[in-house]
């Protein structure tokens, strides 16, 4: 059994019964590990590239998922119960020691309340950011890497998220236009390149 404030942990099962289970811990395999700051908002996308954000965010390390709906966005439900199982997969074969916090789907106008408290990264196709390494960040701030939907930000939405932000960057992923499932891993993986230290 294992979890972020207790660490990994061998365990005897004493009980077990339908939706239930019951155990004991014997011993202590793995210390908790300190989370990232790291957090992810993104649109959802088609059923198996919507799991492939899920599974290598979790795998990276992501604290926080927020699933959001932008004008251009074409998958307007998502199974959050198939979210989280993919979660806790990825975290089980990555060796994590945490399950990644999953929002519901809502409008992009509803999350101003979590930009305003972070350092928001936007990772743009319009070819306008900046590198990342040229972005200023503060130590212990904690980030929130923003990927829209398949067909970019509108303006509007681009407009939005700058005004919402405690701290905004608008960063560019290079001269290609890649695909959104491409550009949550690229970008991801920039992020924690760059900040997973900070």
């Amino acid at each position: 059994m294992f979890n972020n404030i207790s660490g990994e942990w061998r365990c005897e099962i004493i009980d077990i019964k339908k939706n239930f289970l019951k155990a004991k811990s014997i011993s202590q395999i793995s210390a908790p590990r300190a989370e990232t700051l790291i957090d992810l908002m993104f649109s959802p996308i088609k059923y198996q590239n919507s799991e492939l954000i899920i599974r290598q965010s979790t795998e990276m390390g992501v604290r926080y998922l927020f699933p959001t709906s932008f004008n251009r966005t074409i998958n307007t439900k998502i199974n959050l119960d198939k979210f989280n199982t993919y979660a806790v997969g990825a975290a089980q074969q990555s060796g994590r020691l945490s399950i990644p916090n999953i929002d519901k789907l809502i409008d992009l106008k509803d999350r101003s309340n979590i930009m305003s408290s972070k350092t928001v990264l936007m990772f743009d196709e319009n070819l306008k950011g900046i590198h990342l390494s040229q972005a200023k960040v503060k130590p212990n701030s904690e980030i929130l890497v923003v990927i829209g939907p398949e067909g970019g930000f509108e303006e509007e939405e681009r407009a939005f998220i700058s005004d919402s932000s405690k701290y905004f960057f608008n960063v560019s992923l290079g001269p290609n236009i890649l695909k959104a499932d491409t550009a949550v891993i690229a970008a991801l993986s920039l992020t924690f390149h760059y900040f997973s230290k900070l």
